[in-house]
């Protein structure tokens, strides 16, 4: 069974990912298993402490009853938010990484190759807690082993893929990484107006800036042109002289977007 799935991504660039295995995802489960679990303890042991506080101050009370039932509640509750939440939490958050995944170099991803949202993490860890109430994830192991995408139920239901990050074959390493964020003051000087660009456009332009590096540099600009062209009629704003970067302009874009309209 292959380990590779080529994606179209909505920007239309073909990419080559390395799926991840059950070997390495299992890995990543257990170390996220055991980070689940320390919080748990540290959540127990801080509540049985302050019931045994209680307990030598009132021993026996109708409200230390009542304080060691809600007690009870409050370690239920924490249970299924730590079981369900940690992974919903990461996911969403992290750019589709947990720190197990994280650790293992894997990232969950959406089918198409755009990055994970806050609703496919919610299906897609919801369904892992009925995974793992029928059959401790003997069942995601299963549906792993057969399927063609090595996904489990809950990537089916949630239309993700786990892959090994920055694995893109069309990837090229770079010499010297250049930060995402770095001045690029030639293309900033054509920047202007960026509250006429619509949630489409900016939502091209943040999609572009977050994977970026993913690409080589004839890919950067190929792709960044294909955004920036319309971005710039929109705005006004003359073509720039040949020598200035489409990818840099983008960049710049992005920067001002974040500084007037706040996160992307």
């Amino acid at each position: 069974m292959t380990r590779e799935i080529t994606i179209v991504t909505p920007e239309n660039v073909t990419i080559t990912y390395e799926l991840a295995g059950l070997g390495s995802r299992a890995i990543a489960c257990l170390i996220d298993t055991l980070l689940q679990a320390a919080a748990l303890i540290v959540l127990f042991a801080v509540l049985a402490f302050i019931l045994f506080r209680l307990m030598a101050l009132a021993p026996g009370s109708a409200f230390l009853r009542a304080i060691s039932d809600f007690a009870v509640g409050i370690v239920i509750i924490a249970g299924f938010l730590t079981l369900a939440g940690y992974f919903i939490y990461f996911e969403a958050t992290r750019n589709g990484q947990t720190p197990g995944k994280r650790w293992l170099g894997l990232r969950v991803v959406r089918e198409e190759g755009a990055p994970i949202d806050f609703s496919s993490a919610v299906v897609r860890n919801l369904i892992r807690l009925i995974e793992l109430a029928l059959g401790s994830y003997l069942i995601s192991i299963i549906s792993i082993l057969v399927s063609a995408k090595y996904k489990r139920i809950g990537d089916y239901a949630a239309g993700t893929i786990v892959v090994k990050e920055r694995s893109p074959t069309m990837a090229a390493p770079q010499a010297r990484p250049v930060p995402r964020m770095v001045p690029h003051k030639a293309e900033a000087a054509f920047v202007r107006d960026v509250d006429l660009l619509t949630q489409d456009e900016v939502a091209a332009i943040r999609r572009f800036a977050e994977r970026r590096w993913e690409l080589n540099a004839r890919v950067q600009e190929d792709l960044a042109r294909q955004i920036a062209e319309p971005i710039m009629a929109r705005l006004g704003i003359a073509r720039p002289p040949a020598p200035l970067s489409w990818a840099n302009f983008l960049d710049e874009v992005y920067k001002r977007c974040m500084e007037e309209r706040g996160a992307l």
